[in-house]
């Protein structure tokens, strides 16, 4: 606020500010965006509060009430959150180590009418999968075959070092993208920016100043000035090393047991032993004052449960030795024998 009131950005905060944010604003989302392999104009861009703010912009602006929305088979809760709020139906895709299998969503298309893909290419919560530029290039492929649009979420694609292409750069005239910096620099820095095809800006707009008006200018503002002076990258590369030790302390910890986890993921996707189902495992560990997330808020519709749970990498409040004792704890309850639930007839 201080480094505002020198330059005078601040008597510009105090006025009436355009719904798709200031200029200046959107010219440092120009340069992130730019950094991390998207190329587009200041009118094709509005700052957002966050990732989760612009992929419901997105949502709203693109779908009507009981259209189709093609997505990962294990999703983010906001998705789900979206979609009962916007009345639209989701249909899970097949998913493996890389995310969405082209097969499967060339297949939803073949026999549905899919507005819609979501999805999210680097690090899809909860399961940690990373699509290649290959597979990619393909599902956009096939999102212009049949004309769906597309929405991106590329909230984690900023901590990878030598990352993918963003998906937008398959198909840049339907994709929608979204990032933000709450995951790779902080959670309160709640500032993102969306992107989307020049035609459907308008659109955007309107779903933006019906949520809120525009987004919070301050921390816009607080953002923007760390990507000049070179904060946001500094913020990012600490961020790297310390989910790079947390990864090393999880390989080390959970050695034997089956789980998907990347070097700069904020959380790992363990698979639990044949003697555990999630739920009881979840249960069991709370108990014990070890918070897991079960898969159940990740499942769409009637998709197998699987019996994994999420573990958490990125709670930077808690230092190395507890997240290393409390993984300890994890890996002794998974070596113990439950006893059988019982039922009530």
């Amino acid at each position: 606020m201080i480094e505002s009131a020198k330059d005078g950005a601040i008597q510009r905060m105090l006025e009436c500010r355009p719904t798709q944010g200031i200029v200046q604003h959107r010219e440092a989302g120009l340069d992130w965006l730019e950094r991390n392999g998207v190329n587009v104009s200041a009118d094709s861009l509005i700052v957002t509060n966050g990732v989760a703010h612009g992929i419901w912009t997105a949502m709203a602006s693109i779908t009507e009430p009981g259209d189709v929305v093609a997505t990962e088979a294990l999703v983010d809760t906001s998705i789900t959150t979206n979609a009962s709020i916007l009345k639209v139906r989701l249909y899970a895709l097949a998913i493996d180590q890389k995310g969405i299998i082209p097969e499967s969503f060339e297949e939803a298309c073949s026999h549905e009418k899919v507005r819609v893909l979501c999805t999210t290419p680097c690090y899809s919560a909860p399961t940690v999968s990373l699509m290649d530029e290959t597979r990619r290039e393909r599902i956009a492929e096939i999102a212009r075959q049949h004309d769906v649009a597309i929405i991106e979420d590329d909230v984690f694609g900023p901590l990878i070092p030598k990352r993918p292409k963003p998906m937008w750069c398959f198909a840049p005239e339907r994709t929608y993208y979204a990032t933000s910096f709450t995951k790779c620099v902080m959670p309160s820095l709640r500032t993102g920016f969306l992107a989307g095809p020049t035609s459907a800006i308008p659109r955007l707009i309107l779903r933006v100043r019906a949520a809120g008006w525009s987004a919070n200018i301050w921390t816009a503002d607080v953002a923007s000035r760390w990507l000049k002076d070179g904060t946001i990258d500094r913020l990012i590369e600490w961020q790297r090393q310390k989910l790079k030790t947390r990864y090393g302390i999880l390989k080390h910890v959970l050695d034997t047991f089956s789980y998907e986890a990347e070097p700069y993921a904020m959380h790992a996707w363990l698979t639990l032993p044949e003697h555990w189902r999630s739920r009881h495992f979840v249960d069991h560990a709370r108990s014990l004052g070890l918070l897991v997330s079960p898969p159940d808020p990740f499942i769409i519709g009637r998709v197998v449960e699987p019996h994994a749970v999420r573990l958490a990498l990125g709670d930077t409040n808690r230092n190395d030795q507890d997240f290393k004792e409390g993984l300890e704890r994890i890996a002794a309850l998974l070596r113990e024998h439950p006893d059988p639930m019982n039922y009530s007839y």
